[in-house]
């Protein structure tokens, strides 16, 4: 008896794919429209106050910076730092359209993207903290990004709006030419700061504490209190902590609920799955504030970094709508039935309203258009700079993240059209009595582009082995079999053979992927063919752990039989 291991993965064209997927979640965000994105960016309650007109100009920015010696040398000294510890500052005179601002406080920034003060350096200016009352069109704090890991410019712009537009608290972004002591450094993304001002706009109280967390580290590593009158209290990190690690799920969902402002969690952590945004607080425990607000008593969690989203860090834009959570919250959420349901829910109306590819790459066309038109006139006002000449890197790039805002647009458009499958629980190993289990679920991927691939269990030969077919004569495709294991140290043995339609056999070196690092990224380990041996260890930390198997075919064949009945897994520890 023939048991089939999926349906055909025949899909109809990306418009009514997308049509199909988005139809499904048709639902309206209250206060929301894609009116939103406009030239002028995210309104509704995201209006900015009269005074901030920085964001709602039509204009870019030149901004000079002046630091004297003494100051330049201070900064020399500064290193990229994980932790929250201080970093060197300097003093410096700021003018913009005549305007002059003086004991202006600056910091090198940036982690991977740091920069030397005397190469492209990314810098943090803070206007009132020697200056009590001085506004930078009505800013106390905003930053200045180089932009090393996003060519196009427009990755922080765009994904920020995306997440006003979902209700979460987010600095907002624009641009700025920038002169360093004389020096032309170009184009940088200017965003505003996380202080007083943008606590207010999104809180009825500014008073709560505001946290920092170094580069990679959790909420449960020493933080930085960026702001807060009361700067040793801590118990609204604790009680999320002990919610997080609360064993039972009924109840940990409960003690999340009351210390977690949940709402604009789950919406946080949907967008960021949306924008396969690896690098942030759900997928690497990075990028990311967090504000006791008071008026709730509860955490908000708000992004931060989106220089490398849409496929650009360490997902593909096939990243599936429940990726792999390294942050001790967002792990907590989702593991439980809850919080996985709201967290698919949530992905699945973001996605509808405002994930669009046609109306978001209108968007980019507009902020690349105005970036262009004002690269023109810095170019006239400097009398033709070699700097700035030419087309310009985002121009080149942009129909490029057009591209790639599409091709997310239409994996999660696809996962969404077989939704019972991407929920379906990750099987175990059924393990014997010797502590020995069998590799099951083997299933070819899903691809956009490739069609009518059949995949059929029988048995042959005295084996159970899978049956693929090809209606067109070239079998290509990525067979998969993923299980979850618990702690422990475990070894897979075996081999894993195709037969096709000649006759010839031919074995298979599968590759090993897991997400157990200490970094959001796949581990992967290419194994021998012929003869399976391999070692490997989960940890409790990261137990439950998912491990994927990945056989990647191509045979001329019509009909190809993929063998893996010999697979097995043992468990070496008792």
């Amino acid at each position: 008896m023939k048991r089939p291991c999926i349906l055909r993965s025949f899909f109809p064209s990306l418009v009514a794919l997308l049509t199909l997927a988005q139809s499904f979640f048709a639902v309206a965000i209250t206060g929301w429209s894609w009116s939103c994105f406009a030239a002028e960016g995210p309104l509704g309650p995201l209006q900015a106050a009269t005074q901030d007109d920085l964001f709602q100009s039509t204009s870019i920015v030149r901004i000079s910076i002046e630091i004297p010696e003494e100051g330049m040398q201070s900064l020399r000294h500064s290193m990229p730092r994980k932790g929250v510890e201080t970093k060197p500052r300097a003093q410096a005179r700021v003018s913009e359209n005549g305007r002059l601002y003086t004991h202006v406080t600056v910091q090198l920034k940036g982690y991977t993207t740091f920069r030397s003060v005397d190469a492209s350096p990314g810098l943090t200016l803070n206007f009132d903290k020697s200056s009590p009352k001085q506004k930078f069109h009505g800013l106390s704090k905003l930053s200045l990004n180089n932009s090393i890991q996003d060519p196009t410019r427009l990755h922080e712009k765009v994904s920020r709006e995306l997440f006003a537009a979902a209700g979460v608290p987010v600095p907002r972004a624009d641009y700025a030419f920038v002169l360093l002591n004389g020096r032309e450094l170009g184009l940088y993304v200017l965003v505003e700061g996380f202080d007083k001002q943008f606590l207010k706009r999104h809180f009825e109280r500014s008073d709560g504490t505001l946290y920092e967390a170094g580069v990679l580290q959790d909420i449960d590593r020493p933080l930085r209190v960026a702001s807060g009158k009361d700067r040793t209290s801590s118990e609204a990190v604790q009680r999320l902590l002990r919610a997080s690690r609360e064993p039972d799920v009924e109840e940990r969902w409960r003690a999340l609920e009351r210390s977690l402002d949940m709402d604009r969690f789950l919406s946080m952590v949907a967008v960021e799955t949306i924008l396969c945004h690896s690098d942030s607080y759900s997928m690497n425990r990075n990028n990311y504030r967090f504000y006791h607000d008071p008026g709730s008593d509860k955490i908000v969690f708000m992004p931060h970094g989106m220089d490398r989203v849409l496929g650009t860090h360490r997902s593909g834009l096939d990243l599936s709508i429940l990726p792999p959570m390294l942050g001790l919250v967002a792990r907590a959420v989702l593991s439980t039935p809850e919080g996985r349901r709201r967290h698919v829910a949530r992905v699945g109306t973001l996605f509808t309203n405002l994930f669009q590819p046609n109306l978001l790459c209108v968007r980019v066309r507009e902020i690349e258009a105005r970036i262009s038109s004002a690269k023109t006139r810095e170019l006239s006002f400097r009398g033709h700079s070699p700097l700035m000449s030419g087309p310009g890197m985002a121009g080149r790039e942009f129909p490029k993240l057009c591209d790639r805002i599409v091709e997310r647009a239409a994996s999660l458009a696809m996962q969404f059209a077989h939704l019972p499958e991407i929920l379906a629980p990750i099987p175990s190993p059924g393990f014997d009595a010797n502590g020995v289990g069998l590799i099951e679920y083997w299933k070819p991927k899903r691809n956009i582009d490739r069609q009518d691939i059949s995949c059929d269990a029988e048995a042959r030969d005295g084996r159970q082995v899978m049956r693929l077919r090809t209606s067109d004569g070239d079998l290509r495709t990525s067979m998969r079999a993923k299980f979850s294991l618990s702690a422990g140290l475990y070894r897979l043995t075996g081999s894993i053979k195709t037969t096709g339609t000649d006759g010839a056999t031919h074995s298979i070196s599968p590759f090993v992927l897991r997400y157990s690092s200490e970094r959001f990224g796949l581990e992967q380990r290419q194994l021998n063919g012929r003869a399976i041996n391999y070692s490997f260890k989960v940890l409790g930390s990261r137990a439950p752990e998912e491990i994927e198997l990945v056989c990647d075919i191509r045979d001329d064949s019509a009909e190809v039989w993929f063998d893996a009945s010999s697979l097995r897994i043992t468990r070496e520890d008792p």
